[in-house]
């Protein structure tokens, strides 16, 4: 393959979401504007290659196991990632809510790690990227970021998401000092109508915050005061990941 067919071909597997887990050959040539025997000649090669399969009832095309087999080599070769998975494991069980682990990707956070709840009814797109201002787990990492980042955000411009979105840049900016304050940050049904969710720091051995740990649930089961309530043990958990991935680096 040449570098550009490389790159096409890594755009077509980027396509694929937890909201769009199956596309068709011509949806993906008309997303990428590619010709349809570009895409034709590429999903082959990722079919061959076993990173994509295809409905044999619908002809559409889905990741491969070898894809799912990449995602969990990446887990296991980071250190961050390899130590944190067992710990938010550990909170789902505990809290009885989804935890995921998260990082700051431009102007906007990425779940890197999710475990749902043992008692989790509702699905979300855990996997999507999602807002740096009206999520707690992207207000940790906006509080932590340069200026520079933050102005980008704001200059971006701040989009409501429901009534409770903060949206005034004087105002995030006071939520933001609260965060480095209390060292937490808060999401009640700020990003998603329904939607609890509290999220703390969490620093390499350099002291760096480089993710945000976070438990989220309905806000019906994950109340203000139980969220406010887990704040101590998502910070004990968060201090022991740093120590882990610290000693493993010393080896």
């Amino acid at each position: 393959m040449t570098t550009q067919a490389v790159d096409k071909a890594i755009a077509i597997l980027k396509q694929f979401s937890t909201t769009e887990p199956q596309l068709g050959m011509s949806e993906l040539a008309r997303r990428l504007d590619l010709s349809k025997s570009t895409a034709h000649r590429l999903l082959g090669s990722l079919l061959k290659a076993g990173m994509v399969a295809q409905d044999p009832g619908t002809r559409r095309y889905m990741l491969g196991r070898e894809a799912v087999q990449l995602g969990y080599t990446a887990i296991y070769s980071d250190p961050l990632l390899h130590v944190a998975l067992p710990y938010l494991h550990y909170l789902a069980g505990q809290l009885s809510e989804a935890v995921y682990l998260a990082e700051r990707r431009g102007l906007e956070a990425a779940p890197v790690l999710q475990v749902l709840s043992p008692i989790m009814q509702e699905q979300q797109g855990w996997y999507t990227t999602i807002p740096l201002h009206s999520t707690s787990a992207g207000k940790v990492l906006l509080a932590y970021s340069a200026e520079g980042v933050l102005q980008a955000v704001l200059d971006a411009g701040l989009v409501r998401d429901t009534e409770y979105t903060i949206t005034d840049p004087a105002e995030l900016r006071q939520e933001l000092e609260r965060v480095r304050e209390q060292g937490y940050a808060t999401c009640f049904e700020e990003a998603t109508l329904g939607f609890n969710a509290i999220g703390v720091p969490l620093k390499n051995p350099e002291g760096q915050v480089v993710a945000a740990l976070t438990i989220a649930g309905p806000s019906y089961r994950l109340t203000r005061d139980q969220a406010v309530a887990s704040v101590e043990k998502l910070k004990a958990v968060s201090g022991e990941i740093t120590r882990k991935v610290e000693a493993l680096r010393r080896g």
